[in-house]
């Protein structure tokens, strides 16, 4: 997470109204810092309505709306412009979103402080060690697997030749046979949560060579994807294995996806055996 204006990125700023939100943004915003706006003969300090309207391109009456919480169909230009206006970081636009409109941006601005942070490879490994003995390991955004413990590879041996989660399961023959109901559980959801990153960094080229190389190199993954579905993530899913380290015995797993809080762009899984499952399968 990232701390910007006293705010945690990532919060959606739930107890407070749009338009206390908007006031407050509009009164912090430094008119001298804003080129071609007057700042001499000012009553008070920040920006007024008739301000905010202008750097936003939209009448005074439009905006004085917004601030007074009139619900309308407000659109992602408008709403974006208003964010550079006000100079909102990219948890105060989600936010703006949130309240104007309901839902987050489609194209969410990857965190600044993610996209400069380097791997602490030595903490990396011992968080993925202390999960021992649940299966752990850490990929980056497309999923190629920089970390993993002992236990994740005697489950899946094949980190050591085709060291990316994606490209495994849908190019790889055994990933049919090991992961149990291939496609519902498994083919879909990653198909989903790679149309989630590439919306996030439209930009990213290994994200872009994934998706090329996937539905090139399967037909059912590209029928699938025709299905424009779309998943954030997998935290929480029940899952189930079926692993020649098992020999033969399926094995249910509770999925555990983490991010570390100062960066969108590496994710931490954990395979958490689920006794429950096993004993009742």
């Amino acid at each position: 997470m990232d701390y910007r204006g006293g705010q945690v990125e990532g919060e959606a700023t739930d107890g407070e109204s749009l338009p206390a939100l908007l006031r407050s943004w509009r009164r912090r915003t430094n008119p001298r810092g804003i080129p071609g706006l007057a700042a001499s003969g000012r009553r008070g300090e920040g920006l007024t309505q008739r301000d905010v309207a202008r750097l936003a391109g939209v009448s005074e009456r439009w905006y004085g709306a917004l601030e007074r919480g009139t619900e309308a169909e407000y659109s992602a230009d408008f709403l974006d412009r208003l964010s550079s206006a006000l100079q909102l970081s990219p948890a105060e636009r989600r936010a703006l979103y949130l309240k104007a409109v309901g839902r987050l941006p489609v194209l969410a601005q990857p965190s600044e402080a993610g996209a400069s942070e380097e791997v602490d490879e030595g903490l990396l490994r011992q968080f993925l060690n202390n999960q021992v003995p649940a299966p752990a390991f850490a990929t980056d955004l497309a999923w190629n697997v920089i970390g993993h413990n002992g236990p994740l590879l005697e489950w899946f041996p094949w980190v050591t030749r085709q060291a990316n989660q994606m490209r495994w399961t849908f190019l790889e023959p055994e990933a049919r046979e090991q992961l149990v109901n291939w496609e519902q559980d498994w083919a879909r959801p990653f198909l989903g949560q790679l149309r989630y990153e590439r919306a996030h960094h439209p930009k990213d080229e290994a994200l872009l060579q994934l998706e090329r190389d996937i539905l090139t190199g399967s037909p059912a993954a590209r029928e699938m994807w025709d299905r424009r579905e779309v998943v954030e993530h997998s935290h929480g899913a029940l899952r189930r294995l079926r692993l020649p380290c098992h020999r033969g015995r399926e094995v249910a797993v509770r999925i555990v996806a983490l991010r570390p809080m100062r960066s969108d762009l590496l994710r931490v899984i954990v395979l958490m055996e689920d006794q429950r499952e096993v004993g009742g399968a």
